[in-house]
């Protein structure tokens, strides 16, 4: 949703300029003219906080509390078309009758194939670790649940920063970056 908001008033201000009565002179009075645009929209860009965010929610059939921690990838991932541009990846907790930890990425295919289901994950400076991975019953290629929810939840409570190596379809292994520090969970 963000991100069409960015493309809208872009394409707005990019048609704004070229609709102008005004000629350049120059083909540096054009490159100021594209760079003031773009200055206005990077201003208006949302801002990435890399902090954990919580929300609770309630499940309207049992009535019960699902609460959530939530967490952005410090970049984003580096795609080719269809999935270019900003595409960051979060990893939230879920408890609900039980815990879950998802990983989704805005844009793209997570796809470790038929017998390769897993992700390395390196908490802090310690080796990688492999964790297998579940796809969602629904489908879905941009979200993964991580397994062995309980020894992933143990290390990234005691950790500031993980990697993990995500498999993207077509795009190979790239590494998603959390700060993971003061997680309240």
């Amino acid at each position: 949703m963000k991100n069409l908001i960015i493309h809208i008033i872009a394409t707005f201000i990019t048609i704004l300029l070229f609709s102008c009565q005004r000629t350049f002179q120059s083909d540096t009075d054009l490159a100021l003219a594209v760079d003031s645009a773009a200055i206005a929209v990077d201003s208006i860009a949302p801002t990435i906080t890399n902090k954990w965010e919580y929300h609770q929610s309630t499940d309207k059939m049992t009535s019960k509390a699902i609460k959530f921690a939530q967490i952005i990838s410090n970049e984003s991932l580096d795609l080719e078309f269809p999935y270019e541009g900003t595409n960051y990846g979060r990893l939230t907790l879920r408890k609900k009758d039980g815990l879950d930890i998802y990983l989704s990425i805005d844009k793209g295919q997570i796809s470790g194939g038929y017998d390769n289901n897993y992700i390395s994950v390196r908490f802090d400076e310690e080796k990688p670790i492999k964790f297998s991975y579940t796809e969602p019953q629904d489908g879905s290629s941009d979200l993964i649940f991580i397994d062995n929810e309980a020894k992933f939840l143990s290390k990234l409570k005691k950790s500031k920063k993980i990697l993990i190596s995500l498999p993207l379809y077509q795009a190979g292994n790239q590494i998603l970056e959390f700060n993971t520090v003061d997680l309240k969970w």
